[in-house]
């Protein structure tokens, strides 16, 4: 991103110098100086359109999006002897323009009884030595405080996470939950508008957050009278994630909050000025306990094209 932003400056610089060079040039009549000031500015112009994918990109990234699928489905979350449930629908097709090596993905959701248990992402990016190629990886994380969270595919264990996935935190002063859901949600999004986060590379960059939430509970959840997952984005490319849950309470804050990363630089989130969590960067393409992830589990042709 370091090296976006200095050329974009550069762009600035060229075009601030362009300008100055019109002003300054004599010409003998206005349409003269008109021509030279249409042609001028057409040598910088950026199509607008330049990034924009075509019908074609769309076309594939659909494919794309079926493949994330199939491999999610083929997958089996388990809580204990509990298997989890999978979302119907995918929470979330993203791609990260910041990074050059046209990454997409797509995010999962495995619930115990409506409630998140693993959230989960199957994305790939270009293979930098062949673009013919694309690097599928596998990332997940526990949503839940018991440690008996595991992955089999195939009938083998993909992954176990041995240890609490989130670890809860009360938010002082939260209302008490609404009686319409509705405004639950109005309280749930206003809730998670206290936090800001940031990302560290070389760098601290804050993150986005996401103004809907991607799972909303379903109505009569056991021990909780409402919740919800949003996401803190670089680009659309979720890194961070907030739960908030709303719980009856007459003596106690009526809404707690946990964050799980999803990915693997370091992480903060400040509640107003106060820190309240963060992560330290984690090692490159694999990691284990409650937050997996594997890069170039496989790889297949870029344009999906059959072998």
């Amino acid at each position: 991103m370091g090296r976006e932003r200095d050329n974009r400056k550069m762009g600035d610089r060229k075009i601030g110098r362009g300008e100055m060079g019109l002003l300054s040039f004599s010409c003998p009549s206005f349409s003269c100086c008109l021509w030279l000031a249409i042609s001028i500015s057409s040598l910088f112009a950026l199509p607008a359109v330049a990034n924009e994918p075509t019908d074609a990109d769309k076309a594939l990234r659909e494919k794309w999006q079926a493949v994330y699928a199939e491999i999610a489905q083929s997958i089996e979350m388990r809580r204990g002897e509990t298997k989890l449930d999978l979302a119907p629908t995918p929470l979330l097709f993203y791609t990260n323009p910041v990074r050059a090596t046209d990454q997409h993905g797509t995010m999962f959701l495995w619930t115990d009884r409506g409630r998140p248990a693993v959230i989960g992402s199957i994305w790939s990016a270009l293979n930098r030595l062949d673009t013919g190629l694309r690097n599928i990886t596998h990332e997940w994380h526990s949503l839940v405080e018991e440690p008996d969270v595991q992955a089999v595919r195939g009938g083998q264990s993909l992954w176990s996470a041995g240890e609490p996935g989130i670890a809860w935190q009360a938010l002082a002063g939260s209302p008490a939950p609404a009686s319409s859901r509705a405004a639950r949600l109005i309280q749930l999004r206003t809730a998670a508008r206290r936090f800001t986060a940031s990302i560290t590379a070389e760098e601290a960059t804050e993150l986005r957050l996401m103004p809907q939430p991607l799972y909303r509970y379903p109505e009569k959840v056991e021990g909780a009278a409402d919740g919800a997952l949003f996401v803190f984005a670089l680009a659309t490319d979720p890194e961070l994630v907030l739960l908030l849950e709303q719980y009856e309470s007459a003596s106690q804050p009526a809404m707690r909050a946990a964050f799980a990363r999803f990915g693997n630089l370091s992480m903060a989130v400040k509640d107003g000025e106060r820190s309240l969590w963060t992560c330290e960067r984690g090692a490159p393409g694999r990691s284990e306990g409650k937050y997996y992830l594997h890069w170039r589990v496989e790889q297949r042709p870029a344009d999906l094209s059959p072998k």
